[in-house]
């Protein structure tokens, strides 16, 4: 009998809340296979800080009255550069003295060491995403080892172009020769026509099936097991197996096709875009199809509801976001 997943199970502590936010939509960097609509410079950042922090704490008090979260694990992330947004740091500051929040920063690493050093204080984890056709290499491992060796979780995600595939392959070694031993990542790109999942060979797709090319040294995972997931999901079968998942494993074996399912994304993973919406990654309204807008004056007295938000049934035939994919739902 062919494989056909019925369920996707999370393996996140229900205890969390996952936010991916995106506070600005502009960017030093302008490559080819960013996703649409990734940086057109719209909406630069939100200015009124005071606002957003009031705001965000609505909607943390909201999840930890009705759905008994306690800890809110925030990636401020890329599509747009998030080190641009001048209240960065600030930001970070206040959310993390008003609530238990850990803060990912995404970035491209294109700020200066001085930058670096300055703010590393405020995050708790670092992913930087490497782009060939932009990245000053160099620059980009003495940032990756400014952090470790500061102590922060430091993951390498290498961005793998398949029409500049040997180019990618090359940054990969370079980083995995640097003098200390962060997580180096290989990633797939999925998000447009060009650089879709079909722009890969069976060999370069062989190479993606296993993303993790580094790992740093056993002591170092010894002291921090808590914080390395092995799998994000568990994904059940038809015929009644049941096989771990993680990174883009659903999407390199095209399971994604979530059509007419239960998605319960509203309880685990929200995504902030630049434009300030409340939404899941792939664009779906979270709470009874309003789409709400946690930059408005009006959010923090508005953000209310009788009963809890239903599930939400997929309207889409393909699910191409990799957090989106490892989100509990069923048929």
């Amino acid at each position: 009998m062919k494989n056909i997943p019925i369920r996707v199970v999370n393996t996140q502590n229900p205890d969390d809340l996952y936010i991916r936010f995106f506070p600005t939509d502009i960017c030093n960097f302008d490559c080819s296979y960013c996703f649409p609509d990734s940086h057109p410079g719209k909406n630069r950042y939100p200015k009124d800080l005071d606002l957003i922090v009031k705001n965000f704490t609505a909607l943390f008090d909201f999840y930890k009255q009705h759905y008994n979260k306690k800890v809110f694990r925030m990636n401020i992330a890329g599509g747009g550069e998030p080190t641009l947004w001048p209240h960065l740091e600030q930001f970070c500051k206040e959310i993390k003295e008003k609530h238990d929040v850990v803060i990912t920063l995404t970035s491209n690493s294109s700020r200066s060491l001085r930058w670096w050093k300055e703010n590393l204080n405020y995050f708790d984890e670092i992913i930087l995403s490497c782009h060939h056709e932009f990245v000053d290499l160099d620059h980009y491992i003495d940032v990756a080892d400014l952090c470790f060796e500061s102590g922060l979780k430091v993951v390498a995600l290498m961005l793998m172009d398949a029409q500049a595939w040997d180019k990618c392959i090359g940054y990969v070694e370079r980083m995995k020769q640097s003098k200390y031993p962060w997580f180096v990542e290989c990633k797939a790109i999925v998000d447009t026509d060009i650089h879709g999942m079909g722009a890969y060979t069976d060999q370069q797709l062989e190479f993606l099936k296993s993303g993790i090319k580094r790992i740093p040294d056993g002591d170092w995972m010894i002291k921090r097991l808590d914080e390395i997931r092995v799998h994000e999901s568990v994904v059940l079968f038809q015929n009644g197996t049941a096989w771990p998942a993680r990174q883009n494993d659903l999407i390199i074996n095209n399971w994604v096709n979530f059509y007419n399912w239960n998605c319960n994304i509203s309880n685990e993973f929200i995504r902030v875009y630049h434009t300030g919406e409340l939404s899941g990654n792939c664009g779906l309204p979270l709470f009874e199809d309003k789409q709400w807008n946690i930059f408005t004056d009006t959010f923090a007295d508005e953000f209310k509801f009788d009963q809890l938000p239903p599930l939400v049934k997929c309207p889409k035939v393909m699910c191409t976001c990799q957090s989106d994919t490892h989100i509990s739902k069923f048929k």
